[in-house]
């Protein structure tokens, strides 16, 4: 984790109404922000320092004031410095989903789908559409998992993983396309006041419902008993006539499978160069998703070609 910087301590000096203060660094993400708490005497915040990604903190603020404006559960935002590198915002605590186990999973399901319905009725002309050939750029290092794994690929296998690739995107870009935050997950999700807030929002944009489905009901970490992801499934149709009751499970399996060729492809880049090592165990498991996912689709030949990496 790193170290507070000259320039924060003085910003946090110049907005924390306290003359004695700590601030603790909070776990790393796969991204290029840090985060910490600021404690004083009598409150606590947290504080995001995105001084090398300005761009994102300017959606995280958009994308707050979104959600506040929707009743979407999300932290409040206290301040902010002139140029973006810091904000200081709600502190809701360490009960992070992914590090806690849900008891009851049904009231977990209905809980959080009340959450992604308000998603779904932000209003769409304020966001910006994810396209075809941004699906298809995020999955362009998938490769990389092959030569990391010491793996070589013979150009037929490689022009299979383009074609995958290519028909993934094709299909998604079929999908109704509703408010999505991204990466709906566990990680991304704290329980407060009996409540679940999102956090780690800025990426919201307007893109295919399968996304933020299959990173809730697929979560790397969890195997949520079908019965129960059935019925949230129904819950969420009977909820949004949009979505195709036919269909909804292939929205799901493309989207799954697209998001764990993303992922391993940006989890390998950043071990190749040291960082995000603490998160190494987690490659395996999206390996696993995504051939699961490739087998409900019947992605045979694909499924074959990734037994390799497994």
């Amino acid at each position: 984790m790193s170290s507070p910087s000259s320039k924060l301590i003085d910003w946090v000096r110049s907005v924390v109404v306290s003359d004695s203060y700590k601030i603790e660094a909070v776990r790393k993400e796969a991204s290029e922000r840090d985060f910490y708490r600021i404690k004083t005497d009598t409150d606590t915040f947290i504080l995001m320092d995105s001084s090398t990604d300005i761009n994102s903190a300017t959606r995280f603020l958009y994308v707050a004031k979104l959600f506040k404006s929707g009743n979407i559960n999300c932290p409040a935002i206290y301040a902010f410095s002139d140029n973006l590198s810091y904000i200081l915002m709600e502190d809701l605590g360490d009960k992070l989903l992914d590090q806690i186990k849900t008891q009851d999973v049904d009231a977990f399901f209905k809980k959080i789908l009340g959450e992604l319905n308000k998603i779904y009725r932000l209003p769409k002309e304020t966001l910006t559409k994810i396209t075809e050939a941004e699906l298809l750029s995020q999955t362009e290092s998938f490769l990389d998992i092959f030569s990391y794994k010491d793996i070589e690929l013979t150009n037929g296998e490689r022009q299979e993983i383009f074609k995958l690739r290519k028909s993934l995107v094709l299909q998604m870009a079929s999908q109704p396309l509703v408010p999505s935050h991204s990466d709906f997950e566990r990680r991304n999700m704290i329980e407060f006041n009996d409540e679940i807030f999102l956090i780690d929002f800025q990426d919201l944009h307007l893109g295919p419902v399968g996304i933020d489905l299959a990173s809730l009901f697929f979560d790397h970490e969890n195997e949520y008993d079908e019965k129960a992801i059935k019925k949230s499934i129904k819950r969420l149709l009977d909820e949004n006539a949009f979505i195709e009751k036919d269909l909804v499970y292939k929205y799901i399996y493309i989207a799954l499978a697209h998001r764990c060729m993303r992922i391993i492809g940006t989890f390998t880049n950043y071990f190749k160069n040291k960082k995000l090592l603490n998160r190494k165990q987690d490659l395996e498991k999206f390996l696993q998703r995504l051939g699961f996912s490739l087998d409900k689709l019947n992605y045979r030949k694909e499924k074959k070609l990734l037994e390799k990496l497994l």
